[in-house]
């Protein structure tokens, strides 16, 4: 009774996550994620986290948006008071645009 217990909390855990991120899970396949993350010592612990949980989120690295994502559809410069950024976006399940600034996501924008 216990385990099931503890196992409709973890599901409800997890399924609350999803629902807060908002975020389209993208999980490419474990030996994928080893090997880039082998390749990339110096990655951020953020940008660790989204490639073993599959999913994206602002703070992470450009390059790690790309390896989950791929290359945008379409890439838009934008010149603000404080820095130029990027808009990238992706089509999938709706409109995503990934704002870029410094080489790092700033932004997530959706629409469906």
């Amino acid at each position: 009774m216990l385990i099931k217990k503890l196992s409709l909390l973890l599901l409800a855990a997890v399924l609350c996550l999803y629902a807060a991120c908002g975020k389209e899970m993208i999980k490419p396949k474990p030996d994928v994620i080893d090997k880039y993350i082998s390749e990339h010592p110096d990655l951020p612990v953020t940008d660790k986290d989204c490639l073993e949980d599959g999913r994206f989120e602002i703070g992470m690295l450009q390059e790690t948006l790309v390896f989950l994502l791929g290359e945008p559809k379409t890439k838009e410069t934008v010149k603000q008071p404080w820095a130029m950024q990027e808009k990238w976006t992706y089509q999938r399940k709706g409109e995503k645009v990934f704002v870029i600034e410094d080489k790092h996501v700033v932004g997530i924008l959706e629409k469906n």
